[in-house]
């Protein structure tokens, strides 16, 4: 009966620290963001390029590589964040889009 008891706890124990477990990371830097609307004088006519990544960072510099060469930030852009959970693992995944733009070229 002790035995079974103490099986118990560690059991309610273990739980307990599965359930409620948690970690913290650094979520995103960046150069320029913002929620309004900016006028930025760039040619629009690229289109739309997109990244997947494990990280927001990954995502983001993948998207703006699949742009082609001389692309070097992303106007217009949206995140969107999946993940899936299983009892021992969990996948995250972000995707990044937006219209990649040459920084050069701005108010030229």
């Amino acid at each position: 009966m002790k035995k079974m008891k103490k099986s118990i706890v560690v059991f309610s124990l273990l739980s307990f620290l599965v359930l409620f477990s948690s970690c913290s990371a650094r979520f995103l830097d960046f150069t320029i963001l913002s929620s309004k609307n900016v006028t930025i004088d760039v040619k629009k006519d690229v289109p739309r390029t997109t990244g997947k990544a494990s990280s927001i960072k990954g995502a983001i510099d993948k998207a703006i590589e699949n742009a082609g060469v001389g692309y070097d930030a992303l106007i217009d852009g949206v995140i969107y964040y999946s993940s899936y959970y299983c009892v021992l693992f969990s996948i995250t995944r972000y995707t990044v889009e937006g219209t990649p733009i040459k920084s050069a070229e701005i108010n030229k």
